[in-house]
């Protein structure tokens, strides 16, 4: 409890700067302060921080023992509120909200090893909408695209970039398109947006120029799966996130076409959660976690 409070005292006086002003909140007089945080540097062998007869300022030891003294209190806070908690919830109950189809072919296989964790649960939801993870009492979120919410921290993980691609019998019955241009004499499948029921452009790049193509789809759907499942029959030609279709393509159920003219910009990939003055443990871990599986991903060409 000694130590304990010896942190305490010394990253109070750290974050103002002044013994007096650290005294003064934690009612202990100035040289009993003063005292405590020269008994931390003797026993440490470092000086942690640089007195003037104004002020106080973190050495470079200092500022690196202030950022691991946060990460210990904030440890203890939250082992204080899973004790607080425990008789109404699980200890380290995490509630994460994935994207569904990344979240699905991706994430969802992993998460059994994730979840043998020691005493980690897991509460997981997956769905395309925009979501407040305040308000619905989510921990991390895994979101493709931008992200405007001020509210939300974001880890970058991992690029996801468009390929386009057909059969082997579609492109045996009606050719191999050299230049997007001939798409528009194809059989095109695409995604529409459930919202608003419109389907996006085809993005494709030629000379460091984006291309944007509006293509005669004569297939509809607002479900990713539906359209990989029709395009591996034959249904015709498609633009999707190279996410969805590695697998097939791996198999040689789908075949890449048009990569000269693939874009190089893609999408983000990345882990949300909202902003604290601490980075839980908890979700620290699933951020690491998911670090390690987009690397792997990486590895075989699912992501960038």
């Amino acid at each position: 409890m000694d130590k304990l409070k010896s942190l305490m005292i010394f990253m109070r006086s750290a974050q103002h700067g002044s013994f007096s002003e650290a005294a003064r909140q934690l009612g202990m007089a100035p040289s009993a302060v003063s005292r405590a945080v020269l008994r931390l540097e003797d026993n440490l062998g470092v000086r942690l921080l640089h007195r003037t007869t104004r002020s106080l300022a973190l050495t470079e030891d200092g500022n690196r023992f202030y950022q691991r003294c946060q990460q210990i209190l904030n440890d203890l806070e939250e082992a204080e509120l899973e004790v607080k908690q425990s008789q109404s919830m699980p200890i380290r109950t995490l509630r994460l909200d994935l994207i569904f189809v990344f979240g699905k072919l991706h994430i969802a296989p992993a998460l059994l090893r994730f979840a043998a964790e020691p005493e980690l649960n897991l509460n997981v939801s997956f769905n395309d909408r925009l979501i407040d993870l305040i308000e619905e009492g989510i921990d991390a979120t895994v979101r493709i695209g931008m992200i405007s919410d001020s509210g939300l921290l974001m880890q970058h993980l991992a690029t996801a970039r468009y390929i386009t691609c057909a059969s082997p019998q579609y492109l045996a019955q009606y050719g191999t398109p050299t230049t997007p241009t001939e798409l528009l004499q194809h059989r095109c499948v695409n995604f529409i947006f459930p919202q608003t029921r419109r389907e996006p452009n085809w993005k494709f790049e030629q000379d460091g120029k984006l291309i944007d193509l509006s293509v005669n789809s004569y297939l509809q759907f607002d479900n990713s799966e539906v359209i990989l499942e029709a395009v591996i029959q034959g249904a015709g030609v498609v633009q999707f996130p190279k996410f969805i279709a590695a697998k097939a393509i791996a198999r040689g159920d789908l075949q890449p076409i048009l990569q000269p003219y693939t874009p190089q910009v893609g999408l983000p990939i990345a882990v949300l959660y909202p902003q604290k003055r601490y980075l839980s443990a908890k979700v620290r871990v699933f951020v690491e976690f998911m670090r390690e599986l987009t690397a792997a991903l990486k590895r075989v060409d699912v992501v960038d």
